[in-house]
């Protein structure tokens, strides 16, 4: 099974735990990274407007291409309760080159149950498994139950998993 992660990081956690993910589950990752790819005060209000109004950012092409992978797993930070807009805006453009689809976020405290329904409605498909991290969850990534069990999930064959959540 070949798996890549794609995810979309501004403060860093949501980079380590895809690339934890991806040392767990030998996987390929690349991150989703914005046009303008700065952190300056004015691009901070032009995300916050994406997001407060739904709307995807302008990205940058990947350097895979998601059809070639039988398991995307798909990582973003939760912003205001919502989705990130670089990750509304790569799943608009790729998602009838996603196979299976596996879903994590990373939060303050809560947000991501919407999330992934909002990004399963963007995927049209139900996630073979999702992963919710708080940032006390992410003090401590090698002992945390709900990282082990996600993994597991990841590992066995796609096509042989049921929708988790």
């Amino acid at each position: 099974m070949k798996t890549v992660i794609i995810y979309y990081s501004l403060s860093g956690n949501t980079k380590k735990l895809a690339d934890f993910l991806a040392a767990k589950l030998t996987a390929d990752k690349t991150p989703i990274e914005e046009q303008n790819n700065n952190t300056s005060f004015f691009t901070m209000l032009r995300l916050i407007y994406h997001v407060l109004l739904n709307k995807p950012s302008q990205i940058r092409s990947l350097r895979v291409k998601p059809s070639q992978y039988d398991l995307v797993i798909l990582g973003t930070p939760v912003w205001m309760m919502r989705l990130s807009s670089p990750m509304r805006a790569f799943i608009s453009q790729e998602k009838r080159n996603l196979k299976k689809v596996a879903f994590f976020c990373t939060e303050g405290s809560s947000g991501g149950k919407a999330v992934f329904e909002i990004m399963s409605k963007l995927c049209d498909k139900q996630p073979i498994a999702t992963l919710e991290m708080t940032q006390t969850d992410m003090m401590e990534l090698e002992k945390n139950q709900k990282l082990v069990d996600f993994i597991d999930v990841c590992r066995r064959q796609p096509e042989n998993v049921e929708a988790e959540s």
